[in-house]
């Protein structure tokens, strides 16, 4: 990984995704999972429910890739500046 601060990001995506999905083996009310599905948003979609752990693994390749384009930027900048 060549972005420390893209590979925190995306650590940091996946540990509240964790969550969402573990929060309604505690709480049982009738909209417990809503969080971990929205996190699979934009691509649930266009994707089955089946697929919703694709969609987040893609969510994590875009918040990587992103934050990567990002640190890559202001690195460049300010070695130019």
């Amino acid at each position: 990984m060549r972005s420390k601060f893209a590979a925190i990001g995306a650590v940091l995506y996946l540990l509240v995704v964790a969550g969402a999905a573990a929060y309604p083996l505690f709480d049982h009310r009738t909209f417990a999972g809503l969080a971990f599905v929205l996190l699979g948003l934009p691509w649930i979609d266009y994707l089955s429910s089946k697929w919703l752990l694709a969609a987040i693994a893609l969510n994590t390749l875009i918040i990587y890739f992103v934050l990567a384009a990002l640190a890559f930027l202001f690195s460049f900048r300010g070695r130019s500046g």
